[in-house]
This record gives C-alpha cells, sequence and structure tokens, in this order.
C-alpha cells in the first residue's frame, strides 16, 4: 500500500497476509472503509497447534502487533496514522507515538485487535 507522499483520502488496505503473525493463525478478519479519511481492519489471533496463548506469549504478540502497526505506518503518507486497539484489554489503544504502551498480559484463547489506519490531517 505503498502511496506518495500526503494523501487525504485511503484508498486501499493491506493484503491480508500482511496482518498474520508467527505461530498464530487468522480467526477472523474483517476491514470496513468507515469513511475515505478512516478504515478499520479488524483480526483476530488464535494459537496455531494449541489451545491457548500463556501470559508470556501474549505479551510477544502483543509486541509484535504494535510493531506491525508501526512497519504498517511507515509505508504510508506521512498524514496517514495506525493505531491499534486490543479488544480484550479493556479496549485499550496502541499510538505509534506511545513508547511505554503495556497490558496486563495474561492467558487467553484469542487476542481480538482493530487496526485503524486514519488521516490525522490534511493538506
Amino acid at each position: 500500500m505503498k502511496e506518495g507522499k500526503i494523501k487525504n483520502t485511503i484508498t486501499r488496505s493491506f493484503e491480508l497476509q500482511d496482518y498474520k503473525i508467527e505461530g498464530t493463525e487468522l480467526s477472523g478478519f474483517w476491514a470496513d472503509l468507515l469513511s475515505k479519511e478512516e478504515l478499520t481492519v479488524e483480526v483476530n489471533y488464535r494459537p496455531e497447534n494449541k489451545k491457548t496463548f500463556s501470559p508470556e506469549e501474549t505479551e510477544t504478540l502483543t509486541r509484535k502487533i504494535c510493531k506491525k502497526c508501526a512497519d504498517f505506518e511507515a509505508q504510508l503518507p506521512e498524514n496517514i496514522k495506525c493505531e491499534v486497539t486490543f479488544k480484550d484489554f479493556g479496549e485499550k489503544v496502541y499510538k505509534t507515538d506511545q513508547p511505554d504502551f503495556e497490558l496486563q498480559p495474561r492467558e487467553i484463547d484469542e487476542i481480538q485487535v482493530a487496526y485503524r489506519f486514519f488521516v490525522a490531517y490534511y493538506v
């Protein structure tokens, strides 16, 4: 989804495989273009070949999801931002300019997140 320097609309999303994380399988994937300026992509991550994520795996996966959001943002025009809402953790939101983001990791059978891409400012 690499586009020009600045863009006032969101025209497409990343591919399904771009959201995959090693050691997980996607148990749900929905993209919703809310407007020309906002796209949400909901993804449910389940552990591959077992029932639950341990607290340690949950913490590792959380970091990988945050990094994925930052990687997405780095590929976008500079005025389009990415943030992630962790639905199973009180709707806690990670923003890419937030270095001290932490969740209370726990054993969980699925991690549901919503990546949000939005136009942060207009040119």
